[in-house]
């Protein structure tokens, strides 16, 4: 009996010096953490929602907007995510509640091959109301550099939200907003439940 509680004593001194890893990793669809050194889909955790978010360009400059494919066998357009500070990226998982880069991955356009997320407050004539959209890339082909965080979101269906962190003010929800005949990525008050979808390499 002494001995048992001389284990209980033992035990209870040596667990605050466990490592505790403060930011949960995210995982995809398999189970596996997601790292920048691949590509993945973003595709609404319910089933037939919609398809994977994807870009469209408005037109002639390399301004892009973000939208979600309304097919849902769509799986729309590869992402890469990169963990803050970019220079230890490589080494590091993707983290809950930690800033990132988003960007558009393999891409088949004349204004570059990754295009990365930011908010924009451009308005666009099809949308009907005023809404704050996230776009990709720049008019003049160069970075943005907007800065996004992931979270845990769901109850009956467990999944993931983004959220647009820009300097000094409180980090956004991001959701869908349909507008004629497109659904487009912007901040909402209802966030878009997600979950990623490693692209597999052929």
């Amino acid at each position: 009996m002494n001995f048992l509680l001389f284990l209980l004593q033992l035990l209870a001194i040596s667990l605050p010096c466990i490592p505790r890893n403060v930011a949960e990793l995210v995982y995809d669809t398999e189970g596996k953490e997601l790292t920048s050194k691949h590509n993945y889909y973003i595709l609404p955790a319910k089933r037939l929602s919609g398809g994977g978010l994807t870009t469209i360009q408005i037109g002639e400059q390399c301004l892009h907007f973000v939208l979600q494919e309304r097919n849902s066998t769509n799986l729309g357009t590869p992402l890469r995510l990169t963990p803050l500070p970019w220079k230890r990226s490589t080494q590091e998982p993707i983290r809950l509640s930690r800033d990132i880069w988003i960007e558009f991955h393999d891409l088949d356009s004349f204004c570059a091959t990754m295009l990365d997320w930011h908010l924009t407050d451009r308005s666009l004539e099809t949308l009907s109301g005023r809404r704050q959209l996230l776009a990709a890339g720049e008019e003049w082909g160069g970075r943005s550099f907007g800065v996004f965080r992931i979270d845990k979101y769901g109850a009956d269906v467990m999944g993931y939200k983004l959220m647009a962190c820009a300097k000094k003010e409180a980090c956004k929800d991001l959701g869908v907003y349909a507008s004629k005949d497109k659904t487009w990525l912007a901040v909402t008050d209802e966030p878009l439940m997600v979950v990623f979808v490693r692209k597999t390499s052929y």
